[in-house]
């Protein structure tokens, strides 16, 4: 008998996908052992089982793909759907329960029970994408189940076995895959059933909530909806929704010519399963990245060691197991920030590493510089992206010089590309080696060159923390003098400093034997009383003086911040030219060597067209960079550890099913994601997941846990709650800094820190339309605002006719309905411009958008469901604010969102403008050395702290108040872009010594004047 937890099978089973015409099978709890304790009843532990997790999802997967099944109208009437005779509709009317199977349907019956399919009735039938990318899918669609009829046992019948539902794949195909909307329209269609238990597929009013769905659809009816007069077949193949009812096929079968094509669910369901020879065996996990993920599994053998690991060892000649972790060199093509190195060094040293990588703050360097660096150490890498863009991006970027190859994996088109791809590698190469081969340079030279940069780094970096302290000890030291307590006065050459008088003071206020002769040095030099109360003072204000001078002291020691600044450029720039020297030649030596297994894969291509991985392991060894999307790793060998490492970018849409094989091929993993985006969204109902839940014996709170449940997290959550911290990438290029700074303070905790230069001729990068509408619920589904959506075609308008030419305008709503609205609105128009219209996901497609128009829907009275829906639509909020290159122009309800809080009341509240003790101090000053002063002017489209001005001529200064190096780097090319654009004169003037020193600041200003 199979255990609970390895029955895949019955997991189908209790999702009503069961073989057509066959009875479900009868599920027995046994007893096992003496005490009788049930498998499924067993104590928790803190691990879990990748058996059943692995079964769990690949239910989840299965029933998901039952959901989302898609029909090509020219299936139609063929094995995979058949039109149903015309007549009465039976199933979804509630008129019976029971409908007769023509001969067309008879086949689809015995190829769905031949490769496991599930079987589905759908009613009314639309044709789409006429001309582009056509579809046939029912509206509605309902679970069916072939059963015997006594009287008539030689006509088979098929009756419903489930509840109505609203076709997820026919949404899909519309761009409704919002969960909420999916759940309501659901809700909504199954309301009123009359009877839910006799015929579970009935549905209230079918006719009149059909065409309501239709209508918010924008489906146009070719036929009239008459469930009393279904056709048997649809007039004619044009766009519309028709009167005839099918069933057809659903969900992922067999794969009778061998292995199943990467990038399908029957690809992902193959590397699931450990009972297939190529699946993922769960005894076998040590030592891979899918080990960190899900926890050391229970053995009772020793695995076998991962056959990445003994290539590596072998090459290097030793057993490096238990060898200390060094800090790997970059090797890069551009230059890495301070972020980007701790992420590249942690994904090198560490089984699992996630980074949390906001839109613009450079993933794509990134991953190009630790696929560099790999390279360069001799590694084996695989890149999975969750877009062909980011497939695409990996790829052009390692054909910057030094260019390495990268082997991009998947369909079967990309074979002719590795084809191509190994026939130039080896023409290039076709003669003999050059008499003087090039060798990498000295293996002292890239780390030389990086531990200047790090030099520098932690110069600029000690600098500015030293300069963050000095202005706090500087408004402490302030406050004492205005009290009374002057420093300078009290601890004198000629009385002596704070460490000589700090002790004295403590033992004075300590009492004892000797405590009479400390208090009469204190009254006697310093004149102070020796109270208890002023004792005490006296030690405070020691103690403070100490820390001021030693402040003072290792500041002065530093270069000036301009040398620094000039010797990080330098070392940054040396490294560079070294280290492009020395991945050429690493890269040009592989290959020489490995010229055979080059041949031996082409030759395998040119004549092997079947499925499998014949002669690609050697070639991994040749070429160590391998690129495919995150559902297509099935293209790659399923050898655990066969990589290295494993870099998944576009983990927060990235399914949990889909990043496990990924892991399992590679002994370390590095998981980049953007933490705003929710995850992506899952069609099954909670019934469903609860079920694959039970069948496989898993508890729901221990997967939310870990991040493991299918359809509530994504990749990224997951890999953040098994790997020990979650690194960011904080620097921000692209959008606006007023956008890009409000997104960083609401959507990632405040941690993302702006580099983009201002658009002096941009304009201003935040605008509000003022329109008051009414928040009304859409037939079928959400909610709409009709007089914004009108104002915003009459904004569009505007902004496209004034717009310079070749810009990009996307307007953007946060439902469906109102995205439709706009859609319909505006598709009538010609404009100068590219206008695109959609959701949050418009920002998805590659490519920049310089105008954002945003329709955000509420108003007054709105409902408090769409309001709540709408506010948390974190990852609405994060694309709008750090996609939009130029300016955001929002159009709505000016004071029911000034009124409230989020990102949109940030944008429209007056920004606070204190300038601080120390601006304050240093202001007082030039003013009373004869100059106006103007605080916070905008220059350029910069913002400078102070512009001073003195007669015809003014100077800038920017106050330094940065606490760490990164940002003072960033201050010193504000400085540089203002001294640039404006040719005045730019001073960064460190905040402490406005407090400390004002005098002689001032006049050193007035020089530089």
């Amino acid at each position: 008998m199979r255990s609970l937890q390895d029955d895949e099978q019955g997991i189908e089973e209790g999702h009503g996908a069961r073989t057509a015409g066959t009875a479900p099978p009868t599920i027995r709890i046994t007893r096992v052992g003496a005490e009788g304790v049930s498998l499924r009843w067993r104590p928790p532990d803190d691990r879990t089982d990748p058996r059943a997790l692995l079964a769990y999802l690949r239910a989840c997967l299965r029933r998901e793909a039952v959901h989302t099944h898609t029909i090509r109208p020219d299936r139609l009437g063929g094995d995979t759907c058949a039109c149903l005779p015309g007549g009465f509709e039976t199933l979804f009317t509630g008129a019976g329960d029971r409908i007769p199977l023509s001969p067309d349907a008879a086949r689809v019956v015995r190829l769905a029970a031949r490769h496991g399919q599930a079987l589905r009735y759908g009613y009314p039938l639309v044709l789409l994408g006429e001309d582009d990318d056509p579809v046939a899918l029912p509206l509605l669609t309902v679970d069916v189940q072939v059963v015997d009829d006594p009287d008539t046992p030689e006509i088979p019948r098929i009756r419903a076995i489930g509840p109505p539902d609203v076709n997820a794949a026919l949404l899909r195909h519309l761009d409704t895959t919002d969960p909420d909307d999916l759940f309501e329209l659901r809700t909504r269609l199954r309301a009123g059933a009359p009877d839910p238990i006799g015929r579970p597929a009935a549905v209230a009013d079918l006719a009149v909530k059909v065409r309501t769905l239709l209508t918010r659809l924008e489906i146009e009816r070719v036929d009239d909806i008459d469930p009393m007069s279904t056709r048997s077949t649809p007039r004619a193949f044009v766009d519309g929704a028709h009167n005839v009812a099918v069933l057809f096929r659903a969900g992922p079968g067999g794969h009778p010519d061998g292995e199943p094509e990467p990038g399908t669910v029957e690809a992902i369901l193959a590397d699931l399963d450990p009972t297939e020879h190529d699946g993922i065996d769960p005894t076998a996990l040590g030592g891979t990245a899918l080990e960190a993920l899900l926890g050391p599994p229970e053995r009772t053998v020793e695995p076998e060691e991962p056959r990445g690991r003994r290539a590596r060892r072998s090459r290097v000649g030793e057993d490096t197991a238990d060898a200390p972790v060094e800090a790997p060199v970059p090797l890069c093509a551009t230059p890495l920030d301070q972020s980007q190195y701790e992420a590249l060094c942690a994904a090198l040293t560490e089984r699992l590493t996630t980074v949390a990588t906001p839109s613009g703050t450079g993933v794509h360097d990134l991953v190009d510089a630790v696929v560099r660096t790999a390279v360069g150490e001799g590694l084996r890498v695989l890149v999975c992206g969750r877009t062909e863009h980011d497939v695409r991006e990996v790829v052009r970027r390692s054909e910057a010089g030094p260019a390495h190859p990268v082997v991009r994996v998947g369909g079967r088109e990309h074979r002719v590309d590795e084809i191509g791809l190994i026939g130039r590698l080896l023409a290039e190469r076709s003669g003999p080696p050059p008499v003087e081969e090039a060798t990498p340079s000295s293996g002292a030279e890239p780390s030389h060159h990086w531990s200047r940069v790090l030099t520098a780094w932690a110069d600029m970096d000690a600098m500015a923390a030293g300069g963050h302290e000095l202005a706090h000890l500087a408004e402490e030291r302030e406050r004492g003098i205005k009290a009374g307590w002057d420093p300078d006065r009290l601890f004198s050459p000629e009385r002596g400093g704070p460490e000589y008088w700090l002790p004295r003071a403590e033992r004075a206020f300590a009492g004892g034997l000797g405590a009479f002769q400390h208090r009469g040095a204190i009254r006697r030099e310093l004149g102070l009383e020796t109270d208890p109360e002023t004792l005490a003072r006296l030690c405070a204000v020691a103690r403070l003086e100490s820390r001021w001078r030693a402040a003072l002291d290792r500041r002065v020691r530093h270069d000036p911040l301009d040398a620094l600044v000039a010797r990080l450029d330098e070392a940054v720039e040396g490294h560079r030219r070294i280290g492009a020297e020395r991945l050429g030649a690493a890269v040009e030596s592989r290959l020489r060597r490995g010229r055979p297994a080059l041949e031996n894969r082409l030759e395998t291509l040119n004549w092997h067209h079947g499925g499998g991985w014949p002669g690609m392991t050697g070639l991994i060894e040749v070429l160590p960079t391998w690129a495919c999307r995150t559902d297509q790793v099935r293209a790659l060998p399923p050898q655990a550890g066969l990589f290295d490492l494993v870099i998944v970018i576009g983990a927060e849409r990235t399914r949990v099913a889909e990043l496990l094989p990924a892991l399992h091929r590679a002994e370390r993993a590095l998981v980049l994601g953007d933490p705003a985006y929710p995850g992506p969204a899952s069609v099954l109902e909670t019934d469903e997941e609860r079920r694959a839940l039970a069948f496989a014996g898993l508890a729901a709170d221990r997967l939310d846990e870990r991040g493991l449940r299918h359809g509530s997290g994504s990749a990224l959550h997951a890999a953040r709650r098994a790997a020990e911290r979650t690194l960011w990438l904080n620097e921000h290029l692209g959008a606006p800094p007023l956008l890009a700074e409000t997104a960083s303070r609401h959507c990632y905790e405040g941690r993302v820190s702006v580099r983009t230069a201002p658009d002096p001729g941009g304009g201003p990068a935040f605008e509000w339309r003022d329109v008051v509408g009414v928040c009304e619920a859409a037939p079928g589904m959400s909610y709409i605002n009709r007089e914004e959506a009108y104002r915003v075609a009459v904004v569009v308008d505007e902004i496209d006719e004034h717009l310079p030419r070749g810009r990009v305008i996307a307007v953007v709503a946060p439902t469906r309905p109102q995205v439709a609205l706009l859609r319909r609105l505006l598709g009538s128009r010609t404009f100068r411009h590219r206008v695109l219209v959609g959701g949050p996901e418009l920002f998805d497609a590659p490519g920049r958008v310089d105008i954002t128009v945003l329709s955000p829907l509420l108003t007054r009275g709105a409902p408090a469901i769409v309001e709540r829906r709408i506010r948390r639509m974190g990852h609405l909020w994060s694309s709008v604010l750090t996609r939009t290159g130029q300016r955001l122009v929002v159009v709505g309800d000016r004071a029911h969102w000034e009124a409230g809080d989020g990102p949109l009341s940030a944008l429209l509240a007056a920004p606070e403008n204190d300038p601080g003790r120390a601006c304050r101090a240093l202001v007082d000053r030039l003013r009373a050395a004869g100059t106006r002063v103007v605080l916070q002017e905008a220059v350029e489209g910069w913002t400078a702290d102070m512009v001073v001005r003195f007669g015809a001529r003014r100077l800038l200064i920017l106050l330094d108040r940065e606490p760490d190096g990164r940002r003072l780097r960033r201050l010193m090319a504000r400085g540089d872009a203002l001294n640039r654009l404006t040719g005045d004169p730019v001073v960064v003037v460190p905040a402490w010594r406005c407090l400390a020193d004002p005098e002689r600041l001032v006049r050193e200003i007035l020089a530089a004047h």
